[in-house]
């Protein structure tokens, strides 16, 4: 049986920048545009740790949140596995789309989240034409 797609407005928005060793994450929560950023391993220690981190910003990290993160191949896979047992709903975007919408609002990938989300069409709500 298939589980039925979530149409429902996530309560949080998370960000997630992935490279071998770290994660670069920013919370949005939705209700007031609040972001928050915070450093972490790319390890279960380091999810374990952005749990709590989450937690103390009242963020569940269940079905009222959504993840966007760029597909960086097996980088994410530990991340991504994690997050989906926990029912956290998950949006990759392709590394060409990021990197297109990184160029378009004149940034980089890498760092991000340090000021804030990327022009990625999960965090902003914005589609680009294909």
């Amino acid at each position: 049986m298939e589980k039925a797609i979530q149409t429902q407005a996530p309560a949080f928005i998370l960000g997630v920048d992935v490279s071998k060793d770290s994660l670069d994450v920013c919370l949005i929560d939705c209700s007031d545009g609040r972001q928050l950023c915070h450093k972490l391993n790319n390890n279960p220690s380091g999810f374990r740790r952005m749990k709590a981190w989450l937690k103390q910003q009242g963020c569940e990290a269940g079905p009222e949140t959504l993840c966007c993160l760029e597909h960086t191949g097996l980088y994410i896979r530990q991340l991504v596995h994690y997050l989906l047992a926990r029912e956290v709903r998950v949006w990759m975007e392709s590394a060409l789309r990021s990197r297109e919408a990184s160029a378009w609002s004149g940034g980089r990938m890498t760092g991000w989240t340090r000021s804030g989300l990327p022009a990625m069409p999960c965090c902003t709500g914005r589609r680009q034409s294909a």
